[in-house]
């Protein structure tokens, strides 16, 4: 499934299929849904915002490594501080992990599904 959403005033495309899991442990050495996991419980946690920040940005780039040869530091380089507090911007990419995940089932109009190969 692939989704466009914009952060940090540019769009950026994500994609996931079961590669994602695979893909984000081989790139993080950490298991993908114990991450999500970890940012739930984190919440709940005072000062754990660093961690928070990094685990989203961590899935946000795994989604869109089929779309860019960027390293995950050249990515996270590529953003502004000001990414952060745009809380319509983090809303809208915090449902869109949840669909692309599937977690939710909520699909906006421009949004489609890939081809079933």
């Amino acid at each position: 499934m692939e989704k466009t959403v914009t952060l940090g005033g540019k769009e950026v495309k994500l994609r996931s299929s079961l590669g994602t899991i695979i893909t984000y442990r081989s790139t993080f050495g950490t298991e993908l849904f114990d991450d999500v996991q970890t940012l739930d419980s984190e919440k709940k946690e005072k000062g754990q915002y660093g961690k928070i920040i990094d685990v989203l940005f961590r899935i946000v780039y795994v989604l869109h490594k089929p779309y860019t040869k960027e390293s995950y530091e050249e990515f996270l380089l590529g953003f502004d501080f000001d990414v952060l507090s745009n809380t319509k911007e983090l809303e809208d990419l915090s449902d869109a992990i949840g669909v692309l995940l599937g977690g939710l089932k909520k699909e906006a109009p421009g949004d489609h599904e890939s081809p079933q190969q």
